[in-house]
């Protein structure tokens, strides 16, 4: 049976969680095909992250990619290419992140194979495997089932979470080294800056309150920024639009390209739902929309749907607040 394949996420020094969603999914396609898993760790030689992957019982690859210094797109597309030429996986799965959208649809062109971006859900057909992904500005789901192999599947993170915390297995894996020499890929790394994103705030707050291309203008941030000062423990983002056209800075976005988020309680006021936002928010014990649109994707993903304008809601709010607070009433 053709394996499984994971291509491990990580930042050079630690596994970053959406690797463990994968493994996770992987288990779910393994249990229905009856396939063995095989995760790698692509780079410049990682044993330590191996060894750490292996425990959970799973065949390890420490793909070492001689002359690289962190991620670099050319060198992965051919060494992963080139290792999976052999190990002939059926799947692959690949986080759908700035990383693997970067590498995974030029390693299908390589390996004459499909790329599937986005997806969210699993489904079964007849015995296979049929992928859920978004469409129509994440309004709806497209169900897709791959004909040409090997299938790689880029995964949103927190599609997939497990309910159960990765754990040990009673015997460890196996670990491999493979070392897999690349030509010059033709660009290189000149040094990493870490993004200000400010997420302090944001990782912090029990409430987050963010805002969307539903404002309408500029100057309504500050009906949103007093709308957030009303509860305890609050922070405000803004969904990706916003921080595109300079009205916030980038510390303030919220979603798979900006900081990922699990507050008690999200409020999107007038953010339509995009499957990128709606990646970073999916940890949220509680999402409250505000949205005038009553088709608007994010509804699908609320525990509580507001359809009203967003300002004539912050209004009426503010007024319900105020009243509360007087101590005559």
């Amino acid at each position: 049976m053709k394996p499984i394949a994971v291509v491990v996420e990580h930042d050079g020094r630690t596994i970053l969680p959406v690797t463990h969603e994968l493994i996770h999914l992987a288990t779910l396609l393994a249990a229905r095909i009856h396939a063995p898993i095989v995760l790698v760790v692509p780079g410049a030689g990682h044993p330590d992250m191996a060894d750490e992957l292996a425990r959970r019982g799973m065949q390890t690859i420490d793909l070492a990619i001689p002359g690289i210094d962190g991620y670099n797109s050319g060198a992965y597309k051919t060494a992963l290419a080139d290792l999976f030429t052999s190990l002939l996986p059926a799947y692959i799965l690949v986080a759908h992140t700035a990383t693997g959208r970067d590498f995974a649809p030029g390693l299908a062109v390589r390996l004459s194979g499909t790329a599937i971006a986005g997806v969210n859900n699993l489904l079964w057909e007849d015995g296979a495997p049929i992928f859920s992904r978004p469409v129509f500005n994440g309004a709806k789901n497209a169900l897709v089932r791959a004909d040409k192999f090997p299938c790689i599947a880029m995964v949103q993170p927190s599609a997939f979470l497990s309910p159960d915390a990765p754990a040990p297995a009673p015997l460890p894996g196996t670990v491999e080294t493979m070392e897999i020499q690349c030509p010059d890929p033709g660009i290189k790394r000149l040094a990493t800056r870490s993004a200000d994103k400010g997420g302090d705030d944001l990782e912090r707050a029990a409430v987050i309150v963010s805002a969307g291309r539903g404002l309408g203008s500029r100057e309504n941030l500050g009906a949103v920024e007093e709308f957030t000062s009303l509860f305890p423990n609050a922070a405000m983002g803004v969904s990706r639009p916003l921080v595109d056209e300079g009205w916030m800075a980038y510390r303030f976005q919220v979603g798979i390209t900006g900081a990922t988020v699990s507050p008690e309680v999200y409020i999107a006021c007038g953010i339509s739902g995009s499957s990128q936002h709606l990646a970073g928010i999916m940890g949220s014990k509680t999402i409250v929309s505000i949205n005038s649109d009553p088709n608007a994707a994010i509804f699908n993903h609320s525990d509580y749907c507001i359809v009203e304008d967003l300002l004539d809601f912050i209004s009426a709010f503010e007024a319900i607040a105020a009243s509360v607070d007087d101590p005559d009433r």
